[in-house]
């Protein structure tokens, strides 16, 4: 822990960002991320964002105690929507950071700044959920994952990504028309994947991630699915659903080891 009691995921997001002139730290919570990247040189500028006034004004609280308000702004908005409605207020972001947060959360913040994400170098991604509704929503909407690490934390294991906008990027509303279907047809389209196919949505494997930490992982989730799967009845509806992720870690597995988890 260091001197801003900065987690595990976010010192991993640390380790992640270039240099950059203006970085949007949405769901900022308690501003630590944005004042250990001002204050170590790697971002110039901040602004930090939340939906609540509680963690804003603790925010707030803790830029001032650092000295650092001529550098690191807050904005009470849902994600940038408030930047979106304010013509005047908007600045050429470099980067941005959504941490902490449910994945689809994320994807909502992402889909409705459509526009301001499409012009940052870098975004900068920790969701604890449906993660691989996140990958996909990224490579349909034009978007490229350079490269993930995962972290554990707390008893439990989480996805730090750094994106870019690729050279193929589109607007997201030309591929989802709003976001109230989106949820439905990223996860009709990650169920209509066969388990070898599912396997670089869910669990992709990048040559210098924390190998020991990934190898862990697949492990704990493949005896997991094993376990749940000899507790339930043979006629249980989920039994298929859990073979189905027992299947595609075990693919991970494979992939990254180059040979079949032992039975």
């Amino acid at each position: 822990m260091n001197r801003y009691n900065l987690s595990k995921r976010l010192t991993k997001v640390v380790d992640l960002v270039e240099p950059a002139a203006f970085l949007a730290d949405i769901g900022c919570d308690h501003g630590f991320l944005s004042i250990e990247l001002v204050a170590k040189g790697r971002v110039k500028e901040a602004l930090c964002t939340d939906i609540n006034e509680g963690p804003l004004e603790r925010a707030g609280a803790h830029i001032k105690d650092y000295c650092l308000e001529d550098k690191i702004s807050t904005l009470l908005s849902d994600g940038l929507t408030e930047i979106i409605k304010d013509k005047d207020a908007r600045r050429g972001f470099d980067c941005a950071a959504i941490c902490g947060m449910g994945g689809l959360m994320g994807v909502k913040i992402m889909y409705e700044a459509d526009e301001l994400f499409k012009a940052m170098k870098y975004i900068y991604l920790q969701l604890q959920s449906d993660i691989e509704l996140v990958r996909i929503y990224l490579e349909k909407c034009g978007y490229e994952i350079l490269f993930e690490d995962m972290v554990f934390e707390d008893g439990k294991y989480y996805t730090v990504m750094k994106v870019t906008v690729a050279d193929t990027a589109i607007k997201a509303a030309d591929v989802f028309s709003d976001f109230e279907t989106l949820p439905g047809k990223l996860k009709n389209f990650y169920d209509s994947l066969s388990a070898d196919e599912s396997v670089r949505y869910k669990y992709p494997f990048y040559e210098d991630m924390d190998k020991k930490i990934y190898k862990e992982f697949l492990e704990f989730m493949l005896n997991k699915y094993r376990t749940i799967s000899s507790y339930l009845p043979e006629d249980s509806d989920r039994k298929d659903i859990i073979k189905k992720e027992y299947d595609i870690m075990e693919k991970a597995y494979e992939l990254f080891n180059g040979k079949e988890y032992p039975v």
